[in-house]
């Protein structure tokens, strides 16, 4: 990740360090009292310009953490786009600064609402960086309670965080699914299906189960995820799978057999297992569908 060229920060032209002829007629030793102007403070606009100059420069020279303390105290005077997208951008390939993607994505988004289009975009890419750090040892629930900190602080405007824990779960996770790591797209689908009730996150999770693309293959899981998913929003997509499933466990097995299939799915519901959450509600369903009749 590159860091942007800001703008160069102008100082501004005065006279202070010119001599003021035309006042003193020879007369050296009369002082104006009044007009210390070298005593002025500096403006917070010129001091503004100052910093994002040694900023620019700082960059230039790859003195990074200079950079780091100019554009940092750029942004105490004004949330500046160049500063934090030049800041974002340091805090994100870890130049002059520990590496923070969470830092870096919540400056990235305030360059995105000055107007900056590329920091939105990557905000989403530390996103998605801030979430794989460590996968492999994470744990869904984990994913979820991390992608909730990260909105809460890089979204603070957002009026539903919730969603926007979903959304960022979905979108990473389909994100790995299309690139065919399937390991990393189940587990991070998994996180959205369990935590944030998302009806497609539980249909592609079906998916996977069904194909053992990324998990073992586990039929009775896939059918568990596609009944989530018709009850979430998803029966567009889910639907017909999972009738299709259900008849062809009822072409497929004896009565007995079909009953044993769905009382071991409610007893799953009831404990819960690494592929089925607990779930009550679905474990009473579960154990409806094993008590009635095999033709529906």
């Amino acid at each position: 990740m590159e860091a942007a060229d800001t703008q160069e920060g102008r100082m501004g032209g005065d006279d202070r360090s010119k001599e003021r002829h035309g006042s003193h007629h020879g007369r050296h030793h009369h002082h104006d009292h009044g007009s210390h102007h070298h005593d002025e403070p500096m403006s917070q606009e010129d001091a503004l310009r100052s910093l994002l100059l040694l900023g620019q420069v700082a960059l230039n020279a790859r003195d990074y953490e200079s950079a780091v303390e100019a554009y940092a105290s750029a942004l105490q005077i004004e949330t500046n786009e160049n500063a934090c997208y030049n800041l974002g951008s340091l805090y994100a390939r870890g130049l002059g600064v520990r590496r923070d993607f969470m830092e870096a994505a919540r400056l990235f988004h305030q360059a995105e609402l000055l107007g900056n289009v590329q920091a939105g975009k990557l905000c989403g890419k530390c996103m998605f960086d801030y979430i794989n750090e460590g996968l492999d040892a994470k744990k869904p629930a984990d994913l979820y309670a991390e992608l909730a900190v990260f909105v809460a602080k890089v979204y603070p405007e957002a009026t539903d965080h919730r969603l926007e824990v979903d959304r960022g779960l979905f979108a990473i996770a389909s994100t790995h699914y299309n690139k065919g790591a399937y390991v990393e797209a189940a587990k991070v689908f998994r996180a959205a299906a369990e935590f944030a009730n998302d009806g497609y996150a539980q249909y592609y999770l079906a998916a996977l189960y069904g194909a053992g693309n990324g998990v073992q293959e586990n039929k009775l899981a896939a059918l568990y995820w596609l009944d989530c998913a018709v009850d979430n929003g998803a029966a567009d997509m889910a639907l017909e799978d999972r009738d299709g499933m259900l008849t062809a466990y009822r072409q497929a097995l004896s009565p007995a057999e079909f009953r044993e299939a769905m009382e071991a799915l409610a007893d799953w519901c009831e404990t819960g297992t690494p592929d089925v959450p607990a779930n009550p509600t679905k474990a009473a369903f579960w154990r409806e569908m094993a008590e009635g009749p095999a033709e529906r």
